[in-house]
């Protein structure tokens, strides 16, 4: 099986990895195209970053300025229903749902709290459609930047929280359906059950929702001591999780994939030096013959570090 990594804040941006032969295969240098968020539907690949929301296939590249008032700092983006994408305004604190390039609708738990918010309040940063709405993962839900700077530690002490999202009328209903996380990300509906990560203990849950909708912790597995836990992706016998670069520290392991045997046994493998994984997707031959072409051909952005040239296509 083949997968497509997306990665951010890396010398690369997109990683080709052949999961039966355990080596990456192709990448997009990260100064021709910036990722965050990956998907595809619609046969085009969607890419979540900074202030945009591409796209690339069939018909070339096309790009969505998003809406302020802040930087959007963007994540995640997936399909949530037939010609619809949302995407993770993480700087406003929402998710913004398109359909044929225009904007339809957004949730936002803070849609309550009243006045100004502060640009990336609370770091909403992924989600999955879910019984009508969505679940939505943030890291906290109090003003995030100026926690930061307080006394306890943000990313390590189960601040992390769960919101179930919903439409009434025209308002947003927000409810914390579950908590106790550290840098949750990840959010993956499969069966009656949800999966995600607490990225900064490198460890996986799964959550079953109770009859009121609270999503109750049944199991966690300690994956990754070495890195920050991040990007899901269930194949068969297991799950593919991403391991990126732990931020601040000196001596991490670099970019690595770790497969979680369905038995409870971790795999680790390697991808490439210093860098963070986001987003894992399957890959598709079709759509990537047309994507690697048109990376080959997008100008270099004017990024600062090194990067490397770009790739052509090989298997």
């Amino acid at each position: 099986m083949k997968l497509l990594l997306g990665c951010v804040n890396s010398a690369v941006s997109l990683v080709g990895y052949d999961l039966d032969a355990r080596e990456p295969f192709w990448y997009c240098p990260g100064n021709r195209l910036r990722v965050c968020g990956l998907c595809s539907a619609d046969g085009r690949l969607f890419v979540a970053s900074d202030n945009t929301l591409s796209s690339l296939g069939e018909g070339g590249v096309r790009c969505i300025n998003l809406p302020g008032p802040h930087e959007n700092l963007a994540h995640s983006v997936k399909p949530v229903g037939k010609g619809v994408l949302g995407v993770a305004d993480t700087g406003n604190s929402r998710v913004i749902f398109y359909a044929d390039g225009l904007r339809v609708m957004e949730y936002s738990p803070l849609e309550a709290w009243g006045g100004p918010l502060p640009q990336d309040a609370i770091h909403l940063n992924d989600f999955a459609p879910w019984r009508g709405g969505i679940l939505a993962s943030a890291f906290c839900y109090q003003p995030f930047e100026s926690f930061k700077r307080t006394i306890p530690s943000w990313n390590s002490e189960g601040l992390g929280v769960l919101f179930f999202l919903r439409r009434s009328g025209r308002r947003t209903l927000s409810t914390v359906v579950a908590s106790g996380l550290d840098c949750p990300h990840s959010v993956t509906p499969f069966g009656e059950d949800i999966y995600c990560c607490s990225s900064a203990q490198g460890s996986f849950h799964r959550f079953t929702p109770d009859r009121f909708g609270t999503l109750c912790h049944e199991e966690a597995w300690h994956v990754a001591d070495d890195h920050f836990l991040r990007g899901v992706l269930r194949v068969d016998g297991g799950w593919v999780l991403g391991g990126s670069s732990r931020r601040h520290e000196k001596g991490n392991s670099g970019m690595v994939l770790y497969f979680l045997h369905d038995g409870g046994d971790v795999e680790c493998l390697p991808v490439a030096g210093a860098g963070e994984i986001y987003d894992i997707v399957p890959w598709d031959d079709a759509l990537m013959d047309s994507v690697a072409q048109q990376v080959l051909e997008l100008p270099e952005l004017p990024l600062e570090g090194e990067f490397p040239a770009p790739c052509a296509m090989r298997f």
